[in-house]
């Protein structure tokens, strides 16, 4: 976990990136920094008045700095309107919004595109993995077998060690929507809850082989009386059986002094924006 130095071997696809819509505000306490990963959801689309929703919840949550998936139209710049913050702009399913400036930014097409800014000397990145083939309902809905749920994983993972290969070995926060549940969630002790399966899913373990440290898991330890599941406050049917309920958002990191100090899910009840919950996670730097 104690890594230093940045490695970028990678080919990087430019992207445009844009001032804050204002002066953004005065920043944090400098040895802080709290994070949130958001599925917004095609960028607030799905609900009313979607836009304004998604940055009142980021301005409660208390976040810093915000890893945003599932862009629509100009969603992004919309948000970061509202709020007055810092943006990336790239156009894709993934980017940032940042009450602190960026102190430098990159993009990549690896991993299913990634995109990552500098603040305070840490790298963080948006991601968002591939959501076909969902291993959930492999093991729930089709009785699959181990060895073709790990196969039907291939995607995910090689995503993930793409997404390792370009961020190198400084130090680092991966925030977002993996499409995966995690090989610390679907343990023995959680069998009953989770089609009677132990699953030792390979991106969040690819992460972890890594030295990545998963900060709702570590903050909250007992996978059986915190399951932390974000997958989904909305979504409880399938076709007349019940949704598997997961943990798919996730903030890991690695490197240097960073700390997770807390931890939690963010969202839910009447007014929502998103199908997923959001992700909240406080460092100390």
């Amino acid at each position: 976990m104690r890594n230093t130095g940045r490695a970028l071997a990678v080919a990087v696809t430019a992207f445009a990136l844009a001032a804050p819509a204002t002066a953004a505000p005065a920043a944090p306490a400098a040895d802080t920094l709290t994070v949130m990963s958001f599925n917004t959801w095609h960028g607030g689309a799905q609900v009313s008045d979607g836009i304004n929703k998604i940055a009142q919840q980021i301005t409660s949550a208390g976040a810093d700095v915000v890893s945003l998936q599932e862009y629509s139209t100009d969603s992004t710049k919309k948000i970061a309107a509202k709020l007055g913050w810092y943006y990336t702009d790239t156009g894709t399913h993934v980017d940032i919004v940042s009450r602190l400036p960026f102190e430098g930014e990159d993009w990549t097409s690896t991993g299913n595109g990634v995109v990552a800014v500098k603040i305070k000397g840490i790298w963080i990145y948006s991601a968002h993995l591939s959501y076909t083939q969902y291993g959930p309902y492999n093991a729930c809905f089709d009785n699959d077998s181990y060895e073709t749920i790990y196969a039907d994983e291939a995607t995910r993972r090689k995503q993930a060690q793409e997404i390792l290969s370009w961020a190198g070995s400084s130090p680092a926060i991966i925030a977002g929507d993996l499409n995966s549940p995690s090989h610390l969630d679907w343990t023995a002790d959680t069998k009953s809850v989770h089609c009677n399966s132990v699953v030792a899913w390979p991106a969040t373990k690819v992460f972890a082989d890594a030295g990545y440290w998963d900060s709702y898991r570590e903050v909250n330890p007992n996978e059986a009386a915190t399951p932390g599941n974000t997958w989904s406050p909305v979504v409880k049917q399938n076709a007349g059986r019940p949704e598997p309920q997961d943990r798919i958002d996730f903030i890991l990191y690695r490197g240097g002094s960073l700390d997770a100090t807390s931890s939690r899910t963010w969202g839910g009840g009447s007014g929502w924006p998103s199908d997923h919950l959001a992700v909240v996670s406080r460092f100390t730097l």
